[in-house]
């Protein structure tokens, strides 16, 4: 499901678990958005940033710090970058960005008796990039 609306929305995608999969991307991607919540090898990653230009994000943090091969990243010059969450400054600059090239979330706006069985759907993956927005005036009725 992932993959499939990851498509919808114009990304590549690829399994970076698959060792075969990552030798045949090398210094291919410009920027990869890593939003894994769990410790993870990110080398093979870092392996499929284009040279001199290439950037991984670390959206989120986790508590186990990551081993990164050095000199592959001196010598080809990518970089690795992190965020939590970027503040307000940087939280309405992508708002901004959003809004000038009409890029918006797919939503459903759910009574909040449904607010359980969202985060069922968001936790087992089936909702896909679909987030859910509690009517308000539907909490007084719980």
């Amino acid at each position: 499901a992932k993959k499939a609306d990851a498509e919808a929305l114009g990304a590549d995608f690829a399994v970076m678990t698959d060792e075969a999969v990552i030798g045949s991307l090398g210094r291919t991607f410009d920027c990869i958005l890593d939003t894994v919540a769990v410790h993870h090898e990110i080398n093979g990653i870092i392996s499929t940033l284009k040279a001199y230009t290439g950037v991984l994000v670390l959206i989120g943090g986790i508590p186990q710090p990551y081993a990164m091969a050095g000199f592959p990243m001196i010598f080809n010059g990518t970089r690795v970058e992190g965020s939590l969450i970027g503040g307000c400054a940087l939280t309405q600059e992508m708002l901004d960005f959003c809004h000038a090239h009409k890029i918006a979330p797919e939503t459903e706006i759910i009574h909040a008796k449904d607010a359980e069985a969202a985060l069922h759907k968001l936790h087992d993956s089936s909702a896909g990039a679909k987030r859910f927005v509690i009517r308000s005036e539907t909490l007084k009725e719980m």
